[in-house]
């Protein structure tokens, strides 16, 4: 029953969870490294646009689905109408198989921290030739078990309220610190030195695309999941809230990784080896080098954790509302079924080095799951929202149906869905190049 569903306590506890959803792992080491070589600070232009005019907008649509219907993905699809309900599963299934890799690299990066707390950081070769990868994950996923099984308020909400604000506060201390080594004019320079020549690119603006909605979390059901515990709040000032805090923690990310690379001599364009093998070198060569690691890595930890907690409530919520199934009991159910989806990607970086066609299976799966199907997801729900839910009830949700409004329609039932089909096939030729 809709009045019995949890609800955030504050708009702000509600605030700092889909931020904790959507800052993850790939915002702090894959948005500055994109950044870095799409042009620099000229990149911030397409991106920022991509956000407000394609972004914010699905975000708000979810929000406005969910708050509509009180319910979690697979049911609100079915109320909109019977045949979505299989759509609803879709986005369920994606959202749970990138979950299971996610939780993979969660635990690589708890390993680090702890590597770096006790003073003796590993190298990620060696990491990877052991099985230690595979007990972290099961560690990550016990945490993330734990939050979600305690409930909105008493595990998701919780842990948002603790962990944004020490991310944040790690974050500006590393900031400060690296804008002090002898390398901060050089990795600066290199980060945001505007190339406006690269934006007559296709590609950059296909990867401004991209990187907005993986990003912002948008399509994985997550905002829908979370607007079904929400209160009348403006979804409109929400969503810029939201997209506001996620870019700025990612530019100032960049602000720590490119002064202490460049400080170090290291490759600044190492792409997805720069949090697991650049940047541990970088903190071993300068002065209170495991201190900072321990940090950076902590903060990354927390990052990991609000999204992998995220990620775990859409279908545990999921199931919860088919089937009446207890939270705790849902809650075990979903987290046993994605541990074992995210078995192989865990072996894939162990001694046994799981691969199929030659390629580790969890690259993989971030290609197939975490590239494809997130676009995928993300179209589903624009189409689903944007064409099958009645009008009146979004323009009710986002504050009317005036010119405003119509324009919103207009942007979520041609642009956006325009937007994901040229980055889908733009990921699909990167993919088969």
């Amino acid at each position: 029953m809709v009045q019995d569903r949890e609800q955030w306590s504050s708009t702000l506890g509600f605030i700092l969870a889909s931020i904790g959803s959507a800052v993850g792992i790939g915002n702090i080491w894959r948005f500055p490294y994109i950044v870095g070589v799409n042009g620099g600070g000229a990149f911030l232009v397409p991106y920022v646009i991509s956000v407000l005019l394609f972004g914010v907008p699905l975000m708000m649509l979810e929000l406005a689905i969910g708050r509509s219907t009180g319910k979690s993905v697979v049911s609100a699809f079915q109320s909109i109408h019977r045949r979505f309900t299989f759509a609803g599963l879709i986005i369920v299934a994606v959202v749970s198989l990138i979950l299971g890799y996610y939780l993979v690299i969660t635990g690589w990066v708890l390993a680090y921290a702890l590597s770096f707390i006790i003073g003796q950081p590993m190298a990620f070769d060696m990491f990877t030739d052991s099985y230690l990868p595979l007990i972290f994950f099961l560690l990550s996923g016990l945490t993330v078990f734990v939050t979600v099984r305690s409930g909105v308020r008493k595990g998701i909400e919780r842990a948002s309220r603790y962990l944004i604000p020490v991310l944040i506060a790690i974050l500006l201390f590393l900031v400060a610190f690296s804008l002090t080594q002898p390398g901060a004019v050089e990795g600066i320079g290199f980060y945001l030195a505007p190339d406006t020549s690269n934006l007559t690119d296709p590609g950059v603006w296909i990867a401004a695309f991209g990187q907005a909605f993986f990003s912002l979390s948008v399509g994985m059901g997550i905002l829908l999941t979370f607007g079904s515990y929400l209160r009348k709040e403006s979804l409109f000032r929400s969503g810029i809230i939201i997209a506001a805090a996620d870019t700025l923690i990612a530019i100032l990310a960049g602000l720590i990784i490119f002064p202490l690379v460049f400080t170090s001599g290291l490759d600044p364009a190492a792409g997805v080896n720069l949090a697991f093998v650049t940047l541990p070198s970088a903190f071993i060569r300068i002065q209170f080098g495991m201190m900072l690691g321990a940090l950076f890595f902590l903060m990354l930890f927390a990052a990991a954790l609000t999204s992998a907690v995220s990620m775990l409530e859409v279908p545990v919520a999921a199931l919860m509302d088919s089937y009446d199934c207890p939270r705790r009991r849902a809650t075990l159910l979903v987290v046993a079924a994605i541990m074992l989806l995210g078995l192989p990607s865990a072996l894939s970086y162990t001694a046994l080095k799981f691969s199929v066609f030659g390629m580790p299976f969890l690259d993989l799966a971030d290609y197939v799951f975490g590239t494809i199907g997130l676009i995928a997801a993300a179209l589903i729900v624009a189409i689903v929202g944007g064409w099958f839910m009645n009008r009146i009830r979004i323009c009710a949700e986002i504050g009317g149906c005036g010119w405003r409004q119509r324009v919103y329609m207009a942007l979520i039932r041609y642009g956006v869905p325009a937007v994901l089909l040229v980055t889908l096939a733009g990921s699909l030729l990167r993919g088969a190049g």
